[in-house]
Order: structure tokens, then sequence, then C-alpha cells
């Protein structure tokens, strides 16, 4: 997804000032507003924001980077390869006067910035979410803590993902009936945090629909000396539960007729199935504004009720509703999970409106190329759409899965005809069903 500033019609770029936390950045002129989007001059990115920039002339192509991200931007061109992927821009980067600009909040968001527009002054304000006491939106982190990184509900069973063991000290309180878990000396990683402004005593929620015991959860910064997270399952009446660990992923399973037993015993497989985007990374926009995050949202809850069913199956969820998970923690998911299969699924974007087709990508292994290669066949058969293949890519969460890993593009929203197929119900179960069977396929099960 690509982020931009909305103005209105009538900005000038003279009215318009930049601000890198809430300093003005000096010599930043030049600055255009394009189909309601900022546009600035290359130099202001190298030079003003001080990140490496690369041209090359001959094909037209700025390289940015940090040492967090990179960004790939071409002139005349609507779409951008970042560290998350293909992203579909509103404004492609233009020449002027032999100058390159590009759009800034896409460009600033991509590094790591908070963007925000002040329509009042006609100011860009820039944040380095990094620097100083504002890193977790006002609350400053014990250097020392534990970053939260996802917390997801399925199956009846709370998901807490963190980027090392924590400690968690739970409690049962009633009038209304609810479990708490305390996580000392943890924070929230930037990436969970992105898009919010949740601060001490705030409350973040995670909607709960269809569950007969939960409510909702919710997660707030509960004390910042030392830093402590808390989540909270509001139940709707009192539930026995069992809290248990596996790596860096902790687990309240409020499934308790049987003995819990950790994520993939008893032969279990474990799959993790990765709805890709969420929360403000809407991914892709269709060719009538459906957004990719909830397409295959829909299609991920999908195949994760299929799944259910299945006895020698064990699914984990990076993501269950709109929130946004960082993709070095969907990796992270799958690894502190020791999963034997990883599968993001993602719905196509291009500039090129007639652009169609399926096709399933995988990194360099035989057994991900194998998996990629069932995935592509099911899926394609209940499409319908081109076959564009099972092909390598170098996405980061196929390549950084130490399991085989495939990453699924169902079609292309940017193409009207597959984008108003997409969003059927119909064919939503069909490709939850293709996907099962392709899984089931390579898992040898029947």
């Amino acid at each position: 997804m690509s982020f931009f500033i909305l103005l209105p019609q009538t900005t000038t770029a003279a009215s318009t000032q930049i601000m890198l936390d809430n300093q003005p950045i000096e010599g930043a002129g030049d600055v255009m507003i394009t189909n309601q989007t900022t546009m600035v001059p290359i130099r202001v990115i190298s030079e003003k924001l001080g990140y490496n920039v690369k041209w090359k002339k001959s094909d037209q192509q700025v390289t940015i980077s940090n040492p967090s991200a990179t960004i790939k931007l071409t002139v005349g061109q609507s779409n951008a390869d970042s560290t998350r992927g293909n992203v579909v821009l509103e404004q492609s980067p233009f020449m002027k006067s032999n100058t390159t600009y590009v759009p800034l909040r896409f460009v600033g968001t991509e590094m790591g910035l908070k963007v925000k527009w002040d329509n009042t002054s006609k100011t860009v304000h820039l944040e380095k979410v990094t620097a100083g006491p504002d890193t977790n939106n006002g609350v400053t982190p014990d250097p020392n803590s534990t970053t939260i990184e996802g917390i997801s509900y399925s199956d009846n069973r709370l998901m807490i993902s963190s980027s090392d063991k924590v400690n968690p000290v739970d409690s049962v309180l009633t009038n209304p009936n609810r479990i708490v878990i305390d996580l000392p000396k943890t924070s929230f990683g930037a990436g969970f945090l992105q898009g919010t402004e949740l601060k001490q005593g705030e409350v973040g929620t995670i909607p709960v629909t269809g569950s007969a015991d939960v409510k909702q959860i919710r997660y707030s910064i509960f004390s910042s000396q030392p830093s402590q997270v808390r989540v909270v399952i509001d139940l709707n009446q009192s539930k026995s539960y069992k809290l248990y660990q596996q790596n860096d992923l902790t687990f309240v399973d409020l499934n308790t007729t049987a003995t819990t037993k950790p994520v993939g015993s008893g032969g279990k497989k474990v799959v993790i199935i990765d709805p890709g985007h969420g929360d403000t990374d809407s991914g892709g926009i269709g060719a009538t504004g459906v957004l990719e995050k909830n397409v295959v949202l829909n299609v991920g809850n999908k195949v994760a009720a299929l799944l259910k069913k299945e006895s020698q199956i064990d699914l984990i969820m990076t993501r269950t509703d709109d929130t946004f998970i960082p993709l070095d923690s969907r990796v992270k998911i799958a690894e502190d999970a020791n999963a034997d299969v990883f599968l993001s699924i993602h719905g196509n974007a291009a500039p090129n409106k007639d652009a169609s087709g399926t096709e399933t990508f995988y990194a360099d292994t035989k057994r991900s190329k194998l998996l990629s290669d069932i995935i592509q066949k099911h899926v394609l058969a209940a499409t319908g759409f081109k076959d564009r293949n099972s092909k390598q890519a170098n996405y980061l969460v196929i390549r950084k899965t130490t399991m085989p890993a495939a990453l699924l593009e169902i079609g292309f929203l940017t193409n009207k005809t597959e984008e108003s197929i997409m969003v059927q119900d119909d064919f939503q179960n069909k490709v939850a069903q293709a996907i099962v069977a392709g899984l089931k396929e390579y898992l040898n099960i029947k």
C-alpha cells in the first residue's frame, strides 16, 4: 500500500512547508502538488532527509534506501518496489526541468517516518518514529524491554508474538468476567503501533465476532516505568483456560475440554496462513476502490474455517482482523511455531489495467517451489483466470522463512473484471477450498 497526503485542489506549492521533527526543512522549495499528492525534488530526500539515493539514468529509476528499507521508483510508472513488495502509487514520479519529483508521503512512510498533514498551516510534518521519547507514541520504552509484535485471536486461542521470550502474569477478574495477561518489561514494537496513537492509559481493541466465550480483546501500555503491556480478554461468561508458551509465542487457550498441547504436537502439521497487509497498509487498490487487505482477509478467514476441521493440521493465522503485522513479525510467528508450511495470500495490482491472472511465488528452495506449484495448480482451477505460473521472487516473507513458503496472488484487483469477481463470496469460498486442497496435497494429508 502507499500513503499520500491529500490536499485541497487549490493548494499551491508556494504555501506548502515541510517540517522534520518540528524543525523546518530549509531550502526544500520547489514542492509541487500533483493529483492532490505532495511531490518533492529527489534532492530533498537525499540532502534534507539523509537517505541514500541512486539514480539510474538508462532506466529513469531512482533507488532510495536506509538501513531498514529500500524502495525503487521509476519515472512515469505508477507502481514501485519496496521492502514490503510491489505497491501502486496514486501519483507516479516525474521529471521537470531535469529534476526528478517523488511522492513525499510514500517515501517517508516506507523509510519509517510518521507523516501528517496540517491543513490549517499547509504543513507536512515528518517525524522520526525511532527518535526521542515519542518512539512509542508518547511513552518512553524501557531499553531492556521485549517488544510485542503481534496479537491475534483465532480458534478460541489468543496468540501474542514478541521479539523475545516474555514472563506473562495471568489473573482472572469478575464483574465483568475477564482474563488479564500482564507482560512485564515489554513495550509495543513500532510496527505493531503503525497508524495508531496509543498512549499510556489508552486502549486498543481487537473485535471478536461469532465467539460464545469472548467479547473482544483489549491491549494497552499499562505502565511506562517500568514498561509493561497488558492484554485483556473480555469474556461473555466465566471460562477456564490454559496459558503456555512456544519459543517467543505466548498462547492463552480457551479450548480446555481436553488437555492443551503445544502447537504441532501429536504429529500435527503446523500451517501458517498470512493474509497480506492490514490496518493502515491497505495493499493494492482495485479498479473501483476495493482494498486488497479486505479481500485477502476474507479469503484467509475462509481458509482458516476449513483448516480447523482438519484433525491433522494445527492452524496459526498471522492476522484475523484489520490489524497490521510487520513483515518480519509474520516470519517470526512462523519460525517460533516451527511451522511446516507458510502461505501468504494477496491480491495483485498493476499500472496496466488489463493485467490479469493468477500467480504464485516461491523463493529459492525445492520444497518451496513444489508448494508454490501445487497451490498454483489448485487455485488456478478455482479462479479460471489467466495462468501466470508459479515463479521465483524475493519477497521478504518467503525469503526469510526457513520452512516451505509461498505467496499467492489470486488475481488483479486493478483489472475491473477480476476485481468484480474477487469480491464475490462464492468465488472466495472456491479459492479457499482450492488453497486447502493444495495444502493437503503438499502435506500428503488425505
